[in-house]
Order: structure tokens, then C-alpha cells, then sequence
């Protein structure tokens, strides 16, 4: 598979017409062939990552994320007593991409399904 996967735009969403219960029993292998990306942005709203392939269209919805963690690391200085003091500080942190589930979809040249999966990252 060559598609590159790129963050969706920041104009503003669509809201989906279908909840994320719904949208988990849906049965997605009877809708390959007739099924298009504006039913998709219909029914899901905008993909959190989409791209193209000189195949066609690939789109990704998040169905589950998982909880977000942080880490973070500081160093400082201080003094007790009468006398002045000086301190310096830095830190650092970091976050990882968000996790989860997600419903991959992927589209032919004439925005039909063609497959469906369901991935975790």
C-alpha cells in the first residue's frame, strides 16, 4: 500500500449523523462497492487522517482513544537562611501521539469502498 496519511484539515467539522454505537454495528463488508466517501463524511463527519494514492482514497475514524499520558522532568535550585540566593530551572516533557481505534476506510478512484479494517495504534 502506497497512501500517505496526513492530518486532516482545521476548517471546521461536519457533525456525523451516526453515533459510535451505531457506527460499531454497522456491517461494513455488505457495504463494499456501494458505499462513497460523501456517505462516509455524511455519516462519520470529517476523518481524523486522510489521504491519496494514485489507487484512490484511504480515511481514518476514531472509534476509541485511549487514555493520554505526560511525562515530565524539571530541575530547580534554592536557598535557606539569611544570605541571598540564586536559582536556575529547565524542564522538559513529552506526549505521545494519540492511541486507539480507529475504522480504516478506503476508497477507489470513484470514491467507492473497496475495504475496510478496523486498526490500533
Amino acid at each position: 500500500m502506497v497512501a500517505v496519511l496526513g492530518a486532516a484539515g482545521c476548517a471546521s467539522k461536519p457533525k456525523p449523523n451516526l453515533s459510535k454505537s451505531e457506527i460499531e454495528k454497522i456491517n461494513w463488508s455488505e457495504r463494499i462497492g456501494s458505499y462513497t466517501y460523501e456517505q462516509a463524511l455524511a455519516d462519520l463527519g470529517r476523518p481524523a487522517v486522510s489521504g491519496e494514492s494514485n489507487e484512490g482514497r484511504t480515511a481514518e475514524w476514531i472509534l476509541k482513544r485511549s487514555p493520554q499520558m505526560s511525562f515530565g522532568f524539571g530541575v530547580g535550585g534554592g536557598s535557606y537562611g539569611s544570605g541571598g540566593g540564586v536559582g536556575v530551572g529547565a524542564g522538559t516533557g513529552f506526549t505521545p501521539p494519540p492511541s486507539g481505534e480507529y475504522l480504516r476506510l478506503k476508497f477507489d478512484k470513484a470514491d467507492h469502498l473497496v475495504e475496510w479494517s478496523k486498526v490500533k495504534y
